[in-house]
């Protein structure tokens, strides 16, 4: 029994079949069956084709400019295409690919278009294809988005369209002080868009600051780089309403000594009973 139930070094390790024995095959053999293997294989890049090459146009039945590349005679868009350009950006419909020419693929509706970036540095009319921040490409400014629910993913900030639900916990993820914030607004007719505006103008006089020196209203954003410098104007914003302009409830809180730091002020009870448009005082370097 015990013979039997003896653990043997074959089953710890296990014996490798070899797939060619000296005797079946040498090395001159296996060498030419790479060989073969080579040949055969593809192992080249998928050709991208986008809405502007002329084989995804014959594709769609749609005519071809005579003039070839870069013409001012363009093809109408394809249909079903829905894009969410802005009105006025017609430059890019007149354009088409040279035979297999760059691409880059749009973060936001991961389809491709000519990469027409280093065209811009020389012509400024050609749209911007990338945010100026995380330097990823976005399609919307060139031809239009046409992911479903894109609501512009590139754009001057000062244009930029967060949505209705952009001052949702736009505070530190506090909604106690965003909702604090939107009562403000609310109260006086405000927008979002009003606030930006004016927090626009107090960046470009020197009031209000942001932590990428390099971002104005004119920047060109994508919506995420776009919405994180509204929430550091927002919060400035919210921290020069004067107390005089707050309820009494709101003004009456103590200040929280880890103050916009805070990591419990998601918590309603936390936020509720404590301050947190202010700075962090405990424990600060």
């Amino acid at each position: 029994m015990a013979a039997r139930n003896k653990i043997t070094q074959d089953m710890l390790q296990p014996r490798v079949r070899r797939s060619f024995s000296d005797e079946e095959g040498s090395s001159e053999d296996l060498l030419a069956l790479s060989d073969v293997d080579s040949e055969s294989s593809d192992v080249s890049q998928p050709y991208v084709v986008c809405r502007q090459c002329p084989e995804y146009r014959r594709q769609a039945g749609q005519p071809l400019p005579c003039s070839g590349p870069g013409s001012a005679q363009g093809a109408p868009q394809a249909s079903g295409d829905t894009p969410s350009a802005p009105a006025g950006v017609t430059a890019a419909q007149d354009y088409v690919c040279s035979l297999q020419g760059s691409h880059v693929t749009c973060t936001c509706c991961f389809q491709p278009m000519p990469d027409r970036r280093a065209e811009r540095e020389q012509d400024p009319c050609i749209a911007p294809q990338q945010c100026a921040v995380c330097l990823q490409p976005f399609c919307h400014l060139y031809w239009g988005c046409t992911r479903t629910g894109c609501l512009g993913c590139l754009a001057p900030f000062c244009e930029l369209n967060l949505g209705d639900r952009c001052l949702d916990g736009v505070l530190s993820n506090n909604n106690y002080e965003s909702d604090i914030l939107k009562n403000y607004l609310a109260a006086r007719g405000l927008t979002w868009k009003n606030m930006l505006t004016e927090s626009l103008g107090a960046l470009q006089r020197g009031v209000f600051l942001l932590s990428d020196y390099r971002v104005t209203g004119n920047t060109v954003l994508c919506y995420c780089c776009g919405l994180r410098s509204f929430r550091e104007l927002t919060y400035q914003y919210r921290q020069n309403i004067p107390a005089s302009e707050l309820p009494v409830a709101v003004t009456s809180r103590p200040d929280c000594y880890w103050g916009r730091n805070c990591r419990t002020q998601v918590k309603a009870h936390h936020a509720m009973k404590f301050n947190h448009i202010c700075e962090q005082t405990r424990f600060k370097n």
